[in-house]
């Protein structure tokens, strides 16, 4: 049995707790310590970007996230004031969610907050070595999904956002 710092997986688990930490660090420097799910702003961002409305049931295939995971995330951004619900003209029953001017503003802060992490991240190691460990990191992702590995993943299965 491998000792656990030597275990790959492992090894990539504690380096997201860690860069999420960061992250999560950053934000509240930043005034955004309340805002929990960055991820979720970013798909909105991009959905309204493409024209495209967002429900919560899409949020959460595109996020690969249980739909009470959504839910959650999102009546904490509602309560913040970075997502409203608005109704839906094609169908009473669903409400869409879009970005306020604060959420889209948290955007921008959260691309910086990240970018700020990861230089930190990747200090001393050259252009040449970050490009070669993402396409390390694509090719993972790539062989768990061929391998249909992480079907629960796959399917939308629960994980943080």
């Amino acid at each position: 049995m491998l000792k656990k710092e030597l275990m790959p997986g492992a090894l990539l688990h504690e380096l997201m707790r860690a860069r999420h930490h960061a992250v999560q660090t950053e934000l509240a420097a930043r005034g955004l310590g309340d805002l929990g799910a960055p991820m979720i702003i970013f798909a909105l961002r991009h959905r309204a970007r493409a024209g495209e409305p967002a429900v919560q049931r899409d949020l959460a295939e595109t996020l690969r996230v249980s739909p009470a995971t959504v839910a959650i995330s999102l009546k904490s951004l509602e309560r913040g004031g970075y997502v409203e619900k608005q109704a839906d003209p094609d169908d009473a029953r669903r409400k869409r969610i879009a970005l306020t001017k604060k959420g889209d503003a948290a955007v921008e802060t959260c691309m910086e907050a990240m970018h700020t992490v990861d230089k930190q991240m990747f200090a001393g190691i050259s252009p040449e070595e970050v490009e070669r460990f993402t396409r390390f990191v694509q090719r993972l992702r790539s062989n768990l999904e061929e391998k249909r590995c992480c079907q629960h993943w796959q399917e939308g299965g629960h994980r943080h956002v």
